[in-house]
């Protein structure tokens, strides 16, 4: 393998540096940025100057580096909306007029929701002026919003708030998730605070409405409702039917990637084009032009009909790369193509790098290419259908090891089985996907069509059966880890140096592995060492609901709400206890007791160490006979009471409220607490309450 063969991987690195760097950096770094590359521009312009172009290369690729580093830099920070001229107010909460186009829509928990391209909002004098940014926009589900399209403008009477963080420990943060898409404030619109004022069809809209009519075929031919989500997430991207069971199913069975086009179904798309045109060959000069004209407008127009996403725009972009060279005649190196389509779209988009599956899609691949034809040489088999069999479990085994470190680091889990599920996903997609296009095209010539459709059922049903099956196969899935970036990044250090190792036959790189993978150990140990050791208490932030956990080592002991749903639950706490390595040893009711080595509960009082929390649901505790000394109060259920006459009660060092209380309630005892002096944790803005109590009992 030689380095000089990939020069747009040489140049893609820098960028990427460049790019994440830019997370840390502070605000007068852009202009730093900004005059060092211009300096540098002038610097590679006079290198190339007569006499110099050859002399002292490696001062030339130092500059031309540093330049890439800060291209980077200046893309990520200039794309952020916020640091637009004009950007839209959204810290005040209060009612405006906001003026937008939609980019976007899908249902989303009853709600429509809406990403809106901002033209204008109404200033103090009540006048529209110019303005930028998105604004994800909740609508109630109504006749009319059913309606809405891409393309739409719309006049929203709504207050624009910021983007809500986390409000428990490791819980996802659905606000950098946004950012990252450019999306900085939200707006929850009553059913009568909009309305359309002009309809704008684009190409988006257009692609929208082809989906929308292929799903009415799909739903015409595939009855039930496991068959029609799974074939129109395949075939169109189309998630919002797929049933949480069928989507575990395939989460557990280490398949959900065949669900989310990308590569796969791209590739498959390509092929299928270039043998169809493969069979008209036509005298004209030009011919190969125009053949390579419409694979390239088939390509993308998948790509628009299946919503465009990360991984969809990578994988057109790279086999618009492949056709192009292909096209040409010219030999295309694959790395230097994925190096040469991520930079193309970095340079579009800088905040695709952070974005999951545009990373576990470029590793997925080069981990394929590369580590495949090794796996699949170890083992010949004469067999045809053997041969088959264990190219696609190289495969499946090459994208496992090249996104494993990703996949704990952002999910936590591990199928055992997804060599398994790769040997009946992978071929089946490739006949979902062709019965699907052609029953889109022949949906109303009435045998082949019928024919089609009963294809596409058969093949759709027997995939999600054996889904279903290797699901229940014990063992399945390995979950609860819980890694830090520093082990994902030592991880890939570790892989790294084992390809410079094979490449290079030199053992220094096979040390390099070796201490990595100690790191790692030293690391785990640690970490272990300190799980043992830990004594924590946390009160989450569920809403109408009590939720307080205890840790002790690795064990936890739940006390909550006796109707709190077990999913809401989970969504809560699952991942703090995953990330303190924690067993879930007991749920208790509120009303109920409750003890371990070092703490116990009974009927709402909690010691814990030497701290006393005392849970307050109801009236009685003011008919105490004596002030009551304790370290936190803690409101549940909205009891009506005030906080000073809790304070005369009882002497307390916290006022803490969860989110088992009213909104307007708890905001209320905020103000009442400040008054008095006394200190108060709200849970639903202040986020989860942990308290630790020290090392062993």
């Amino acid at each position: 393998m030689n380095w000089r063969e990939f020069p747009m991987a040489r140049l893609v690195l820098p960028l990427v540096v460049g790019i994440g760097v830019e997370r840390a950096g502070q605000e007068w770094l852009q202009w730093v940025a900004l005059i060092a590359l211009a300096c540098l521009l002038a610097v590679l312009a006079w290198w190339q100057g007569p006499g110099r172009r050859f002399s002292r290369r490696w001062w030339f690729g130092l500059a031309l580096n540093a330049w890439l580093f800060l291209l980077g830099l200046l893309l990520a920070h200039f794309h952020d909306e916020r640091r637009q001229p004009g950007y839209l107010p959204s810290d005040t909460g209060k009612e405006t007029l906001v003026l937008g186009k939609v980019a976007g829509l899908e249902p989303a928990a009853g709600k429509l929701r809406l990403r809106v391209s901002v033209h204008a909002v109404a200033g103090p004098t009540g006048e529209l002026q110019p303005a930028s940014g998105n604004v994800l926009a909740y609508l109630d589900i109504t006749a009319a919003s059913r309606e809405l399209q891409p393309g739409d403008v719309l006049l929203l009477h709504a207050g624009l708030r910021p983007a809500p963080g986390p409000l428990n420990p490791n819980a996802f943060d659905y606000r950098r998730y946004l950012h990252y898409r450019n999306v900085h404030c939200q707006a929850f619109v009553d059913e009568g605070g909009w309305k359309l004022l002009e309809h704008r069809p684009g190409l988006a809209n257009r692609a929208r409405k082809l989906r929308r009519a292929c799903l009415q075929v799909l739903r015409r031919h595939l009855p039930t409702g496991n068959e029609y989500a799974v074939a129109s997430a395949l075939i169109l991207g189309y998630k919002a039917e797929l049933p949480d069971e069928t989507r575990n199913a395939y989460a557990h069975t280490g398949a959900m990637h065949v669900l989310a086009v990308s590569g796969l179904h791209v590739g498959i798309i390509q092929l299928l084009l270039s043998f169809l045109l493969g069979l008209v060959r036509l005298p004209w000069r030009y011919w190969p032009w125009m053949r390579l004209a419409l694979l390239l407008a088939g390509i993308w127009g998948f790509a628009l009909l299946t919503g465009a996403s990360p991984s969809v725009l990578r994988a057109a972009t790279l086999f618009s790369f492949l056709s192009a060279g292909q096209a040409l005649k010219r030999h295309t190196n694959i790395y230097n193509t994925l190096a040469a389509s991520a930079f193309l779209l970095l340079c579009i988009d800088p905040y695709l790098l952070f974005n999951v599956g545009f990373q576990l899609s470029y590793l997925a691949v080069l981990a394929i290419v590369y580590f495949q034809p090794l796996f699949y040489r170890q083992w010949y088999i004469e067999n045809r259908a053997g041969d088959y069999l264990w190219k696609l479990f190289a495969v499946s085994l090459a994208a496992q090891l090249g996104t494993l470190p990703l996949s704990l680091y952002y999910f936590h889990q591990f199928p055992l089985y997804f060599w398994l599920s790769g040997l009946v996903v992978v071929p089946a997609a490739a006949i979902i996907l062709s019965s699907g296009l052609a029953l889109f095209a022949l949906h109303l010539v009435p045998v082949l069509g019928m024919a089609a459709g009963k294809l596409l059922y058969g093949a759709t049903w027997m995939v999600n059966a054996l889904v279903f099956l290797i699901r229940e196969i014990p063992g399945g899935l390995l979950e609860g880890f819980w890694i830090g970036w520093e082990t994902a990044l030592l991880l890939y250090l570790c892989i790294l140096c084992i390809i410079l190792a094979r490449e290079t036959r030199n053992f220094k790189w096979a040390s390099g592995a070796l201490a990595f993978l100690l790191a790692v150990a030293a690391i785990n140990a640690g970490r272990a060492v300190e799980v043992c050791h830990q004594r924590a208490l946390v009160v989450y932030h569920i809403p109408r609901s009590t939720a307080i956990e205890v840790f002790e080592g690795r064990s936890a002991r739940l006390l909550c709400s006796a109707s709190l749903p077990d999913k809401q639950l989970e969504y809560a706490a699952l991942n703090h206890r995953w990330y303190r390595r924690a067993t879930l040893d007991a749920r208790r009711a509120l009303s109920g007791s409750q003890q371990g080595q070092g703490w116990w509960y009974r009927q709402g009082a909690l010691q814990y160490g030497p701290h006393r929390l005392l849970v307050v649901r109801d009236r009685t505790i003011l008919h105490a006979k004596a002030r009551l000394s304790i370290d936190v109060a803690l409101l549940c259920d909205g009891v009506d009471m005030k906080v000073a006459e809790l304070w005369e009660q009882m002497n307390f060092k916290l006022l803490l409220i969860d989110g088992s209380n009213p909104p307007w309630k708890a905001r209320k005892w905020k103000e009442e607490a400040r008054a008095l002096g006394v200190p108060c944790h709200y849970t639903g803005e202040d986020g989860a309450w942990v308290g630790e109590w020290g090392g062993e009992e």
